[in-house]
């Protein structure tokens, strides 16, 4: 079946030169055509009517495909793991002191753990904050 017999209707859009470059930009990423865009971005909007007008309010909606949405919460999940093993540490290094434990080189090797991981699970967080901001033009907080 061809596109026209399974899309019959047209719908025409006015953009500027600029909006149309972007909008190929991600087409082309995605390997997909503009019309597939369009469609995909008017089926997500019918799918998530509430979150689509936060973010159309927001001015600068952002498509993700399932395989980057997966990687992001993958790293998302990764740093979660890797919080819990920094705090884990400074709790275990806490309750050494209350309980009176004078083994300062096993809390202090415990501690230096619990910093590298925090200091891993940052350096990610800066990562993806700087890739989400090239991503959407503006910077990126996590809150």
């Amino acid at each position: 079946m061809s596109d026209v017999e399974r899309y019959p209707d047209r719908l025409f859009v006015r953009l500027s030169p600029v909006d149309k470059a972007r909008a190929q930009e991600v087409a082309d990423r995605l390997g997909i055509s503009l019309s597939d865009l369009v469609r995909s971005l008017v089926r997500l909007a019918a799918t998530e009517p509430d979150d689509t007008a936060r973010a159309v309010a927001a001015s600068r909606p952002i498509l993700l495909d399932t395989g980057c949405a997966l990687r992001m919460a993958k790293e998302l999940r990764k740093w979660g793991v890797h919080y819990n093993q920094g705090i884990h540490a400074l709790n275990t290094v806490a309750l050494r002191i209350r309980h009176g434990d004078q083994d300062f080189s096993d809390m202090l090797e415990a501690t230096e753990r619990a910093t590298a991981t925090l200091e891993e699970t940052e350096a990610a967080a800066r990562t993806m904050r700087a890739d989400m901001a090239e991503l959407i033009g503006r910077p990126a907080l996590f809150l």
